[in-house]
């Protein structure tokens, strides 16, 4: 008997040990940040459980432990490291900061047109076409991947579809050389085009060689540097991030909302036309955090607002914030809740937010597509850009920190 609760004491031990090691991971993982971003000259305070602290230091950086996290503040600019300990004495985490100058921006909020080119031919994917034989081919399977980039056949560039049919007739039954990117490699392939039914050439393969769309212009440096969307453009079908040649952003407007609702995400629609009285900016880089580029010197008035500091990750709160977005003839404010925090996020998913403001409610039903790019602030500051939807509750969706987009 006795052997037996030994026993089943030592369990409960080993579980107790697990339990607290879980909880203890995952408030490491969760509470202490991994990196900071902070201003020179500005004393900042990081709040962490009371288990956790760091040493006083009075170097460049100079950190105070406090009762609940530390404070740290620098005179000049660079990247430091602060070492986290648990109860003072365990190394937990080396916390990576980089002290920069102050910035701010202009939060814009309009509904802006996007037109992009790809750098190649993106493949969607392969099919079976028949032949003039009568027989079915699929000259593509096996050889081209959805998410590969078409860049030259037979050794000549092919940077639109025109060009590449031009090259595919041209070079008729005979098996050429075919140059793609796939993910970051360029390799080379062969591929033999089929003569169909109706005397062309063929491949069986669908490309794309351009994408459109609307979305919400986040912010204005004082360069005239922009950033949008808050995510990458991908291609609707394969999902693939677009790998791009160039493009640009009109003005637009919204003609009509179509509200969201559970399982159907609503959308802004608008029409883009693309004439170069209406062209606002260029295109230079289609990223994960956001698309960015430089907005015409005669037409950045337009589109900027009064420049505001830039909130860093540590300064957003639980709690009211606001979406500022044109949806209806002007940009406003419409309240939300920042509901959680994710401080570690490396994506642009960093902290949840739900609309909370009976107008936008009634206007839309809460983020639909199109307000991806929306300036999120709070307190005065500018601390992230609405990214995604919530599908099953069109009044909740994403946030992305500002400081990731800005970092791109």
């Amino acid at each position: 008997m006795a052997k037996k609760l030994r026993l089943c004491l030592t369990a409960f031990l080993l579980l107790d040990i697990i339990i607290i090691g879980y909880m203890l991971a995952h408030s490491i993982q969760t509470d202490i940040p991994d990196r900071l971003v902070t201003y020179v000259g500005e004393e900042e305070e990081i709040e962490l459980p009371a288990i956790y602290n760091t040493e006083d230091t009075v170097t460049a950086l100079s950190v105070k432990n406090q009762s609940s996290g530390f404070s740290m503040k620098s005179k000049q600019t660079g990247s430091y490291q602060v070492p986290v300990r648990l109860f003072g004495i365990v190394p937990i985490k080396n916390v990576d900061v980089k002290v920069i100058r102050k910035m701010k921006l202009a939060p814009s909020g309009e509904p802006i047109g996007i037109y992009v080119e790809t750098n190649g031919l993106l493949v969607l994917d392969t099919i079976e076409i028949e032949g003039r034989d009568g027989l079915t081919y699929a000259p593509g399977e096996h050889i081209l991947q959805a998410g590969d980039y078409i860049l030259k056949w037979n050794h000549q560039p092919v940077p639109t579809i025109r060009r590449l049919n031009r090259q595919i007739q041209k070079t008729g039954k005979k098996k050429v050389p075919v140059t793609i990117r796939r993910e970051n490699e360029e390799i080379e392939i062969a591929i033999q085009p089929i003569l169909t039914t109706d005397q062309t050439y063929k491949i069986g393969t669908w490309v794309r060689e351009d994408t459109q769309g609307i979305g919400t212009l986040t912010y204005i440096k004082e360069d005239g540097e922009f950033g949008t969307l808050g995510h990458g453009i991908s291609d609707v079908d394969t999902g693939t991030l677009l790998n791009l040649h160039g493009g640009e952003m009109y003005s637009t407007k919204i003609v009509d909302i179509i509200k969201g609702d559970k399982g159907e995400p609503g959308e802004l629609q608008g029409y883009i036309d693309m004439v170069a009285d209406n062209e606002i900016g260029e295109i230079r880089k289609n990223t994960e955090m956001g698309v960015f580029g430089k907005v015409d010197s005669q037409k950045k008035a337009q589109y900027e607002t009064d420049y505001i500091p830039v909130g860093m990750k540590q300064d957003l709160k639980r709690g009211k914030a606001f979406i500022y977005a044109n949806l209806e003839g002007k940009a406003r404010k419409y309240e939300i809740e920042i509901e959680e925090i994710y401080m570690n996020s490396r994506d642009n998913k960093s902290f949840i937010i739900h609309v909370t403001d009976r107008r936008l409610l009634k206007l839309t039903g809460g983020i639909v597509q199109g307000m991806s790019g929306s300036p999120i602030l709070q307190n005065g500051k500018i601390v992230g850009a609405v990214t995604h939807v919530l599908v099953d509750d069109p009044t909740k969706g994403y946030g992305v920190f500002i400081e990731t987009m800005l970092s791109q």
